[in-house]
């Protein structure tokens, strides 16, 4: 066996990889939940064929964890109208919980979902599909108009609220993306950047074309060079253009690129909130797209400013 073999990567994550269980939580958060007697619960595990001593997964008849809702409460991302009681829940492992999902019950456990029973291969399955039958046949669930008993206006706030939250897991993901991409690029260099950064500390530095030069010229020399050159990523691109990037990275004041609107004065958009004029006369061209370059540098950000050119160049 290679060690390869024994090592896996863990599974990365995405804000959009959660909009189901804001879903889930918007139906799961207002539904009633009623408890049931101790019949109820005894006359479901004599249909599923077990006891309080011997219960389990009703789907695959693995140790249960949970109690699944056998009729899904969700459908097309819109609440059935069923409710959390006994009528509608048996007990479940999480493997047959998770791959059912919203699924109904016979169209998954005979279909092709990688943990459904029949691609598991589970023993007996026939004598448990005929156990759900009884059960189903058994069960009366409630089914509630929800949107009728609270009215429609309210109705369609609660789910304005849910798409609401989607649009900004969208809108985070992107930026998740762009910091992401920006972040990885750091950690691809970061061996040169340690180097770099020792070279700063030393008189070595000083022996630099770039260190007798004052901190606007390499702003509008190299840096803006660099910038036109299209080598520097959209997603680092995008980051130059905010405020706080641009005081971390640089000790400025103004974001260092301001993309141009050119249904604006050009020359307002150079100024500040005081009208004191914070970018460079002439736009600078990157990706086809015309940039302000911010013109507020100070020496104590040169250093900032070379190391950066030195990492992204």
């Amino acid at each position: 066996m290679n060690i390869k073999d024994v090592f896996k990567m863990p599974t990365p994550v995405k804000i959009t990889g959660r909009t189901s269980s804001i879903t889930n939580a918007f139906v799961n958060g207002i539904i009633p939940c009623i408890p049931p007697t101790e019949v109820e619960i005894a006359k479901v595990l004599e249909l599923l064929g077990m006891s309080q001593h011997t219960i389990r997964c009703a789907y695959c008849g693995d140790k249960y964890t949970e109690w699944d809702h056998f009729r899904p409460l969700i459908h097309r991302k819109r609440p059935t109208g069923y409710i959390s009681e006994i009528h509608n829940l048996v007990p479940a492992c999480g493997k047959c919980n998770q791959s059912k999902g919203n699924s109904y019950w016979k169209e998954w456990i005979l279909g092709d979902a990688a943990l459904a029973p029949k691609n598991r291969i589970i023993f007996n399955l026939e004598q448990i599909i005929k156990r759900l039958e009884d059960y189903e046949a058994w069960s009366k669930p409630t089914i509630v108009n929800f949107e009728s008993i609270v009215g429609k206006e309210v109705w369609e706030q609660h789910w304005a609220n849910c798409e609401m939250l989607h649009k900004m897991m969208q809108e985070s993901q992107k930026l998740s993306d762009q910091i992401k991409t920006a972040i990885k690029i750091g950690v691809d260099q970061y061996e040169g950047l340690e180097l770099l950064e020792v070279k700063v500390k030393q008189p070595i530095v000083e022996t630099n074309k770039t260190s007798s030069e004052k901190v606007g010229t390499i702003a509008q020399t190299i840096l803006k060079d660099l910038l036109e050159s299209n080598r520097i990523p959209n997603s680092v691109i995008q980051l130059l253009k905010a405020e706080k990037y641009s005081k971390e990275n640089f000790d400025l004041n103004f974001p260092m690129l301001k993309e141009v609107d050119w249904t604006k004065n050009l020359d307002d958009q150079k100024r500040d909130s005081n009208g004191y004029n914070r970018y460079y006369k002439s736009p600078i061209s990157i990706r086809g797209k015309k940039y302000l370059l911010c013109s507020q540098w100070y020496e104590n950000s040169k250093q900032h400013l070379i190391k950066w050119i030195a990492m992204h160049d």
